[in-house]
């Protein structure tokens, strides 16, 4: 089988809501040639304290493309999650809040398509085996 995995630039430019728009206009570009779709992958801190317009932005842009059917294809990836106990943290009212105040409010967001990950487990084993050496007083 084949997986085929688009990384797009993320939502909140630091150059503003303008350039979210042109990051947007290019990731409809590029998926305009796709034919199947069998997911999206929206990535987020679990400790995120407030979400910003640009989310909500790119999700309803997200909606208007695709109809809104297309929640049934998310999944929501909470990186950096070692700091929480591998939780959604303070992000997952927020998400909650988020989607009230969307049209359609019945969107999937349970634990059949929500999964908390960190890499520096990984990272630190991939160190290991390229023989990194760590000063013991600093490993954790």
């Amino acid at each position: 089988k084949k997986l085929r995995i688009i990384d797009t630039p993320g939502f909140g430019d630091t150059r503003g809501i303008d350039q979210d728009d042109l990051n947007m206009e290019g990731i409809f570009s590029f998926l305009h040639n796709i034919n199947y779709l069998n997911g999206i992958c929206l990535l987020f801190k679990p400790e995120v304290v407030q979400l910003n317009l640009y989310w909500q932005s790119c999700l309803i842009q997200l909606f208007d493309y695709f109809g809104e059917n297309i929640v049934n294809n998310f999944i929501f990836c909470f990186t950096n999650a070692r700091s929480t106990f591998f939780a959604q943290g303070n992000t997952r009212p927020l998400l909650k809040k988020l989607f009230e105040s969307f049209p359609r409010k019945n969107i999937p967001f349970e634990k059949n398509n929500t999964f908390c990950f960190d890499s520096k487990a990984f990272r630190y084993l991939v160190a290991i085996r390229d023989s990194i050496t760590f000063d013991l007083n600093k490993r954790h």
